[in-house]
């Protein structure tokens, strides 16, 4: 006779919260869920699963910048929705080609044409003594399998400067 009570496993990412197994999880717990288990796939996960870029073995989306100075100028498709068909998170903006010095800003949107969301920015400058083609740390949330992904260009300089860029992600 075992002195461990009869507990239900819950179903897989079950969002109950009734027994300590509820908050715990099940071992089938994923990216969607809420449990301790599914926190502790997310972190696995996201820390040993293989890089990716997109576009891969191909040359990046260009992103144009407003002639007005810290202006966003159109947003420019970088990821078509369909494309990565796994949920995923963006881990790096990788800066393909920059030709004009200026301070930039570029912020990242997901979701369909009409009702793209910020998912974050981030800010990189190309000075005339340094060529940038770099990689910029990024951080957002996990986005759902197929979603696409959108780019606007603000910066420093008032010329409507055009830049290429790629995405470094991982899947879940």
């Amino acid at each position: 006779m075992s002195w461990i009570p009869n507990i239900p496993v819950p179903s897989v990412n079950s969002a109950d919260n009734v027994y300590f197994s509820d908050v715990v999880g099940n071992k089938d717990d994923d990216e969607n869920g809420t449990s301790i288990s599914s926190h502790v796939f997310k972190t696995d996960t996201h820390d040993h699963a293989a890089a990716k870029v997109y576009p891969t073995m191909a040359v990046g989306a260009t992103v144009t910048k407003s002639a007005l100075a810290w202006t966003l100028g159109a947003l420019s498709v970088v990821v078509p929705a369909g494309t990565i068909p796994d949920n995923f998170d963006i881990h790096g903006i990788n800066f393909d080609s920059v030709p004009d010095n200026g301070v930039y800003e570029i912020v990242l949107y997901a979701g369909p044409s009409g009702s793209q969301v910020e998912i974050g920015r981030t800010r990189f400058t190309r000075t005339a003594a340094t060529d940038i083609e770099l990689e910029s740390p990024f951080m957002c949330q996990i986005q759902a399998l197929n979603t696409e992904i959108w780019a606007a260009l603000a910066g420093s300089n008032t010329s409507a400067t055009a830049i290429v860029i790629s995405l470094r992600y991982h899947i879940y």
